[in-house]
């Protein structure tokens, strides 16, 4: 796993920390490494969960479409209910939001 530069995970709630360890698992699975590239930093809309550390995205460009959908099913299946998993253009967002 690597953390982009500039991408800040330092006090990422630890409730977080399943999105990373499956993400990594499927990552790997499907040939690549995976590369956070959204965590605490940065400018995100207004009530982002990336403010309270519930938040983090993952780099998706090196993957075709079709794999970039599997990948997010995957997650969401994987990671449960408590979690929202959305397909953005350039990346997979992930937050912990139980309902």
């Amino acid at each position: 796993m690597q953390i982009k530069d500039g991408v800040n995970i330092q006090g990422i709630d630890i409730r977080m920390r399943p999105a990373l360890i499956v993400a990594d698992e499927l990552w790997k699975r499907f040939g690549q490494e995976l590369v956070v590239t959204g965590g605490l930093e940065g400018v995100h809309s207004a009530g982002s969960l990336h403010y309270y550390g519930f938040a983090l995205d993952f780099r998706t460009r090196y993957f075709e479409l079709g794999t970039i959908i599997d990948l997010t099913k995957l997650l969401q299946e994987n990671l449960g209910a408590d979690f929202d998993v959305i397909q953005h253009r350039s990346h997979i967002h992930v937050e912990y939001d139980p309902k």
